[in-house]
């Protein structure tokens, strides 16, 4: 679960750099490109990796499993939500977007959509993913 919750962090704090603010035309482009494909590459995979899991979880203590790991529709609700307070945040601080950025994260979705459930869980040992060491490096993690 330390996984998730820092894959989910990372990604949506490199989500938050990239998303928001004015972007130059052909990153900004790429990048409206990619955020549903990352919205349904992490719900998806979470769901998909997690259900088993939850589904062990005694009734009464499943109110404590995060709403946005509940179902694929409130994952994507939350990083809605999200993707709307990074753009506020990056319009404050007038960041732009990179090609940099855009190609790097696109290359930790796709990296990230190839995972197994046990890597996703880190249940294989230490969880690396290199294509996401350059996306990382832009999130501040």
């Amino acid at each position: 679960m330390k996984f998730l919750s820092k894959t989910n962090l990372t990604l949506l704090t490199l989500l938050s750099l990239l998303a928001c603010n004015k972007l130059s035309q052909s990153p900004e482009a790429k990048l409206k490109e990619l955020v549903p494909k990352f919205q349904k590459t992490m719900c998806s995979k979470t769901i998909e990796c997690t259900k088993d899991e939850f589904a062990k979880i005694p009734p009464a203590y499943r109110n404590m499993i995060p709403p946005f790991m509940q179902s694929e529709e409130n994952c994507v609700t939350f990083f809605d939500q999200k993707m709307k307070e990074a753009e506020k945040k990056r319009i404050e601080e007038k960041k732009e977007v990179t090609e940099e950025q855009v190609q790097a994260f696109e290359k930790c979705i796709l990296a990230f959509d190839k995972l197994t459930c046990d890597t996703f869980k880190g249940t294989k040992g230490k969880v690396s993913i290199p294509e996401c060491e350059e996306a990382q490096k832009f999130s501040g993690e």
